[in-house]
């Protein structure tokens, strides 16, 4: 059971205040935050690759994690060369081009199948290649399958070029920085962005040797520049104790990955439902956690 001591008046001002001033371009994301916020909640987000291990699994797997109190869902578009990412999600990427999730329409299928049934935003994380240069990016919004675009191999440029296109539409594009950017880089990234990845390391994700201190000091960078979007954390949250500290380090959600695709490389549903439902927990305030 959770103990709740209770806001004053003040505090709770503070905290309307914040909702009703975030500037994002998706209505979908200010709703998951204002929800999160009104519960005294951060949010958790999870990447799954769309199509692993397999299209119906794929879909169960999505379905767990929502279940279990996932607030966004990161569904990566499956990519022959995901040199970003380390050795468990690149056996995802593989298993799911094996399922057939490379087909456009196959793919496409499985996204409007998660659109209709889940009740989250959905944000696509992608390569260039496969998500902008082949045009992917526009199917999902012109279907109105996504509310926010995440992509890792894009210069700042190219992401600010495709927020300006794809803005008006009701979806943001994630803008990305680590503990090595200096002051003025960060003030840079920062600049017109709706939403920031605070990435806790440099290199590929779900290495088991990163650590992620100084998560908090980071957040403190980015706070000053990005008063009125969202701040979100992620690289290296493979536990439950991991998410909870990047949330006391005042992030507004924290971003897992790795360790939910090799659940799914097992075939672990139940497990997936339990670690999800763990993480979760690590996200309440304070004020309620018991």
């Amino acid at each position: 059971m959770h103990r709740h001591r209770g806001r004053s008046n003040a505090e709770a001002g503070t905290w309307k205040f914040m909702i009703r001033t975030l500037k994002l371009h998706s209505p979908f994301n200010v709703e998951a935050y204002r929800t999160a916020k009104e519960r005294e909640e951060a949010l958790l987000l999870g990447y799954l690759v769309a199509g692993d291990p397999a299209i119906e699994e794929s879909y169960e797997m999505i379905q767990a994690s929502v279940l279990a109190g996932m607030d966004i869902i990161e569904l990566g578009v499956p990519s022959p060369d995901p040199f970003i990412d380390g050795e468990v999600i690149k056996r995802a990427h593989k298993r799911a081009l094996e399922a057939g999730a490379a087909a456009s329409e196959g793919l496409l299928d499985l996204w409007r199948r998660v659109r209709r049934d889940v009740s989250r935003p959905i944000w696509a994380m992608g390569y260039r290649n496969e998500l902008v240069e082949e045009g992917l990016y526009r199917r999902l919004i012109e279907e109105k399958l996504i509310d926010a675009l995440v992509l890792p191999d894009c210069s700042l440029e190219e992401q600010i070029r495709i927020q300006e296109e794809v803005g008006p539409t009701g979806v943001d594009v994630i803008r990305f920085i680590n503990s090595g950017m200096d002051e003025a880089t960060i003030r840079e990234v920062c600049d017109g962005a709706t939403i920031i990845y605070a990435q806790s390391y440099s290199g590929t994700t779900g290495d088991p040797m990163a650590s992620v201190q100084g998560l908090a000091a980071l957040c403190g960078r980015i706070r000053p520049h990005l008063p009125h979007g969202l701040v979100v954390a992620g690289f290296g949250l493979r536990s439950p104790e991991l998410v909870g500290q990047a949330i006391r380090g005042g992030f507004d959600g924290a971003v897992v990955g790795s360790v939910l695709v090799s659940r799914s490389e097992n075939r672990e549903k139940d497990y997936l439902y339990r670690l999800v439902a763990e993480m979760k927990l690590e996200t309440l305030g304070s004020s309620t956690r018991g």
